[in-house]
């Protein structure tokens, strides 16, 4: 028993010092912009040393990438597991809220203000990506659409990025659930909104 714990005290130690780390990142990030922020300003606030920091990171911009990766990977196992749910579209946004809503920081700093511009793109191609094949799957049983598809998937992840990050913005005015049905909504009657902007302009 004790040579198990022994085995994991390296891994603990290690995953310690990455989250240490990266929180230190995002509360900097609070406050002042990613070009401004040093390695030294990490390890302070992190309290950790700089040569602790490049055994793991080869700089900032590592740090950075590596963090975005492993919530982007976070919230692509909660898409995921929604999927498996197949409980409808509705309660599969409402994971996706629930999930940022969880992660608010995170998500404020990626995608309010300035943002990380970086990580929108990146997670705008994943959910362009993952509504491509959603509207595929579906495709044999409707009339080819009348816009092509990159353009649908490219207006359907870009809504959820925008409207995530106006509820971010605004103190989270509606629930995660009121967020799923609006949203869900939104996209369902995206083709009609375009249809009467045209009519009335």
């Amino acid at each position: 028993m004790s040579q198990n714990c022994s085995d994991h005290q390296p891994d603990l130690r290690v995953r310690r010092t990455h989250k240490l780390l990266w929180e230190a990142l995002m509360a900097l990030l609070a406050e002042q912009d990613f070009a401004s922020i040093s390695v030294g300003d990490i390890c302070e606030r992190a309290m950790v040393h700089r040569t602790t920091f490049y055994k793991h990171y080869q700089d900032k911009h590592d740090l950075l990438v590596s963090g975005m990766r492993s919530m982007h990977e976070a919230f692509m196992q909660t898409l995921k597991k929604a999927e498996e749910a197949n409980d409808g579209v509705v309660y599969r946004f409402m994971h996706i809220f629930e999930f940022i809503a969880q992660h608010r920081h995170f998500y404020q700093l990626m995608f309010c203000g300035d943002g990380i511009t970086s990580y929108q793109a990146f997670m705008r191609t994943h959910l362009a990506s993952f509504f491509e094949a959603r509207l595929r799957e579906t495709s044999v049983r409707r009339p080819e659409p009348a816009i092509p598809l990159p353009l649908i998937v490219q207006f359907c992840a870009g809504t959820i990025i925008s409207t995530t990050a106006w509820w971010l913005d605004n103190d989270m005015p509606y629930s995660a659930a009121e967020m799923a049905q609006y949203v869900s909504r939104l996209l369902a009657e995206g083709a009609h909104v375009t249809v009467a902007f045209q009519i009335v302009s």
